[in-house]
């Protein structure tokens, strides 16, 4: 890289006393790290200090201080990075370049069983309890982490080409091999389709179907919902009324006196020891034998509606996923 007079200025709001990352380097997180340093100095015109694009000038160059107070900089937002711990055994470094580079000797671990690790990782994960937006974000995270373990190869043969889109399809898979099984009509449609979509796309579906599924379970949630308010209080009322009635007839009762007995609560007229089983007694026996039975009825019935209500909801449910999938595939084939 040509040395460029913006790549040695400071701007006002650098300070030497800031950290460019927020997770500090403690010895077990080089990977991330790394790439968070880099990423920043990248954006502060700076990364050329570390990976040596930027070399020192001349002792004669004119611009030998601008570099020294830049490569200071740099050097101090380093050491500012790593953890409080380990700090001390770098203070010694005389330039970026060669800080970075005693970092990368030590932390820096064989690529074999990252590699080995991170591909576990990958092969292991699962959407479990996890929304699909926390899924997706955790396998990429272990996709990238590979990516910067494993480089692409590039050449100008086509094989580099072949080799990136045959990566985009293992990751196509494994994401949706992660899946819930509430979406195996989804990724099986998507399976289906002649030109797989990317990851990305596949992802932007799959989410889509997700929000309306939860905009359809909170309405069949709240439909349900009145429902039970409806029959709660129809059955509250339904009690009341029945209550009151009852109330009303033992309050009647307690004001009778009986000539024959000369107990309360029933009449001479209705003493059963002198005219018998009267028939308006066996019409109210047989009239709630009649109630009790179609009460019995009337429940048996509401369980097999709420079963019916149930498998409808299902199968509605099933019905709507299937839509919004064939919904999301107009949508990509367009």
């Amino acid at each position: 890289m040509a040395r460029d007079s913006e790549n040695l200025k400071i701007q006002p709001s650098d300070n030497s006393g800031m950290g460019l990352v927020s997770n500090p380097l403690n010895g077990r997180n080089f990977l991330s790290w790394s790439r968070s340093i880099k990423i920043m100095l990248g954006a502060k015109m700076k990364l050329g200090f570390i990976n040596g694009k930027i070399p020192k000038p001349a002792e004669d160059d004119e611009e030998l201080e601008q570099w020294i107070r830049a490569d200071c900089m740099v050097t101090s937002w380093l050491l500012n990075s790593i953890s409080k711990d380990i700090v001390e055994s770098y203070l010694y470094a005389s330039i970026a370049r060669e800080l970075w580079e005693e970092l990368e000797a030590i932390f820096r671990e064989s690529n074999g069983p990252q590699i080995y690790q991170i591909r576990r990782e990958i092969a292991s994960v699962v959407q479990g309890n996890l929304s699909i937006s926390a899924y997706f974000s955790k396998i990429k995270r272990l996709w990238d982490e590979l990516a910067c373990l494993v480089p692409t190869a590039t050449c100008s043969c086509g094989a580099s080409r072949e080799i990136a889109e045959s990566t985009i399809q293992d990751q196509l898979m494994q994401f949706l091999m992660g899946l819930d099984d509430c979406y195996d009509q989804v990724h099986n449609q998507i399976l289906m389709m002649e030109l797989l979509p990317s990851i990305s796309k596949a992802y932007s579906m799959i989410l889509r179907v997700e929000k309306q599924r939860e905009v359809s379970a909170g309405l069949s949630t709240a439909i349900q919902n009145m429902a039970m308010q409806v029959r709660g209080g129809d059955t509250k009322k339904t009690g009341n009324f029945r209550n009151f009635q009852k109330r009303k007839g033992i309050l009647d009762k307690k004001n009778l006196v009986c000539e024959h007995c000369g107990k309360t609560g029933h009449g001479k007229d209705t003493y059963f020891d002198i005219h018998g089983v009267l028939e308006w007694y066996r019409t109210l026996m047989e009239h709630r034998r009649k109630i009790g039975a179609s009460t019995s009825k009337a429940f048996n019935t509401l369980q097999n509606q709420e079963a019916t209500e149930e498998l409808a909801q299902n199968a509605l449910d099933e019905n709507t996923i299937s839509e919004l999938v064939r919904a999301e595939l107009r949508r990509y084939m367009e």
